[in-house]
């Protein structure tokens, strides 16, 4: 396997997970320090603090220390392009299913 393979697999390791993904978004639109984060998403402090130290060690996001508390933020804006397009991307190829479900959902509401 390649090195650029095993760097983007880890990295899709990465983002392949729901925590990890809902601090991006949080971080999208402003820095955040860990308490307003774990607040936020209802999430323990270690459970919180350990996704932090995973996106930032593959520089995702980095904390800034000149406050007395870290504040978090998005390192490279280009990840928030990249996770659209896989949205964009997914719900493309999962179409069918998304009308599925969405009939689905308006039949349980007609019953």
């Amino acid at each position: 396997m390649s090195e650029i393979r095993k760097f983007t697999v880890e990295f899709l390791k990465v983002l392949a997970d729901y925590t990890r993904l809902d601090i991006l978004e949080l971080l999208k639109d402003k820095n955040l320090n860990q308490e307003e984060i774990k607040k936020v998403l209802d999430k323990s402090q270690s459970t919180i603090s350990q996704h932090l130290k995973t996106l930032t060690s593959i520089n995702l996001i980095e904390f800034d220390t000149s406050k007395k508390k870290k504040y978090y933020k998005i390192k490279n804006q280009d990840i928030l392009k990249l996770l659209s397009d896989i949205n964009s991307f997914v719900i493309k190829i999962n179409k069918e299913k998304i009308v599925d479900l969405r009939d689905l959902d308006v039949l349980d509401t007609l019953s």
